[in-house]
């Protein structure tokens, strides 16, 4: 188990990762970063592996799986695809469930194949629609510990729509605007656009 951070026993467990000591050149077989001072990760695939889950001594309660690979200790799976715009109601279900677990007892890991984008972006928007703030502000948090953590555009858009329908955002209306006013954005994703609600 490695943890990074200072000697403060909770900054220690900030940010694990198996092998102990990762090559720089090389993707841990798992990471588990924590978000702010919540009891939130976001992990990789690895971090979901019960051997490599059990060598980081993490015993997360809650489970949000949103690549397609689950394991037994995933609680809820909830497959997102990187790169593309997901289902409204896809998307909006891995929401629902890590803000379900965030206001529960217990731990809640969020993960997906890398640990970056899609995990980050429903991470981000449960963080927005809970506590008010803006999901740059979110995504800035996780990449205090998660620094590669970097939600693709297209699940952006996703996240914009659901805080504007879910959480009724203006802020989240002017930004999906903005996103899907782009030609580029727009010709690349006009049919995917379909399938989220309309937010205007």
């Amino acid at each position: 188990m490695t943890t990074s951070g200072d000697a403060d026993a909770e900054t220690d467990r900030a940010v694990q990762t198996v092998p102990e000591t990762p090559d720089p050149d090389l993707a841990p077989k798992a990471i588990a970063a924590r978000v702010g001072g919540r009891d939130l990760w976001i992990g990789n695939v690895g971090a979901i592996k019960p051997r490599l889950l059990a060598e980081m001594a993490l015993e997360p309660a809650h489970v949000v799986t949103v690549n397609g690979t689950a394991t037994a200790v995933t609680t809820d799976h909830h497959p997102l695809e990187d790169e593309q715009i997901n289902d409204h109601e896809q998307f909006s279900n891995a929401v629902a469930a890590t803000r379900t677990h965030m206001r529960a007892e217990g731990s809640v890991l969020v993960n997906c194949s890398v640990g970056v984008s899609r995990s980050a972006a429903v991470i981000a928007t449960a963080i927005a629609a809970e506590e008010g703030v803006s999901f740059a502000a979110a995504v800035a948090e996780i990449r205090e510990r998660r620094p590669r953590a970097n939600p693709h555009p297209t699940l952006q858009c996703n996240a914009y729509a659901y805080l504007a329908t879910e959480a009724n955002r203006a802020d989240a209306r002017d930004q999906f605007a903005a996103l899907v006013d782009s030609k580029q954005f727009r010709g690349q994703h006009a049919e995917a656009l379909e399938t989220v609600v309309s937010v205007e």
